[in-house]
């Protein structure tokens, strides 16, 4: 019995590995994980609250949404093709009685209309295309969070990740989908009796 595990433990790495080339071969998107080490820079520069709705598109095995949770926000919506990943995920949110939702789905078909703070941990092309979807269907005002990558001509904040003071390669880029006047609250409009600034007619001669 003991042998058997021993043998099972030592297929186990290339096993994984196999089934991570295969992943690619299929999602042409390499997986790599968000840094753990990262996860604390990520939850600072996120101001999550209670009545934030969080999407991570590519959420590989949850490490981002489940960090997330002790912000105790209102949503934290996970999308992943990886079927091993999204397993993963779902058994360990039913194992801490996590509110954690992963679905293995396509991200680029997901519904982020919804969504405060959209996460994006992936490789350059597809952040860009991503991007295109993003500014249709997110909400004004929504969050777009970009780890080491960056959307091109976008104004956004750049916030550096450090290692005994020095800058390391990647960061943190954060940018904002503009608010539409349509988004803007509504202000009454003000009679001119209750305004104190006073208002100019000009009139024509009878």
């Amino acid at each position: 019995m003991s042998r058997i595990l021993l043998i099972a433990l030592f297929l186990l790495p290339p096993a994984y590995l196999f089934y991570l080339i295969f992943l690619y071969f299929f999602t042409h998107v390499p997986y790599v994980a968000t840094p753990k080490k990262r996860l604390v820079s990520l939850m600072e520069h996120m101001a999550i609250t209670k009545e934030t709705i969080i999407y991570d598109l590519g959420s590989g095995k949850g490490d981002v949404l489940f960090a997330a949770e002790q912000f105790h926000p209102k949503k934290l919506i996970g999308y992943e093709l990886s079927p091993l990943h999204v397993w993963y995920t779902r058994f360990k949110a039913w194992m801490r009685q996590s509110n954690v939702r992963v679905y293995r789905q396509n991200f680029f078909t997901a519904n982020i209309g919804e969504a405060d703070i959209i996460y994006l941990f992936l490789v350059q092309s597809v952040v860009e295309k991503m991007w295109k979807k993003i500014q249709k269907e997110a909400k004004p005002g929504a969050t777009i969070v970009v780890l080491s990558n960056t959307i091109p001509n976008q104004e956004g904040t750049f916030h550096p990740l450090l290692k005994d003071g020095v800058a390391t390669p990647g960061g943190i880029h954060i940018y904002t989908i503009p608010l539409t006047e349509s988004s803007l609250p509504c202000t009454p409009p003000i009679s001119p009796s209750a305004s104190h600034t006073p208002t100019h007619y000009h009139t024509t001669p009878g």
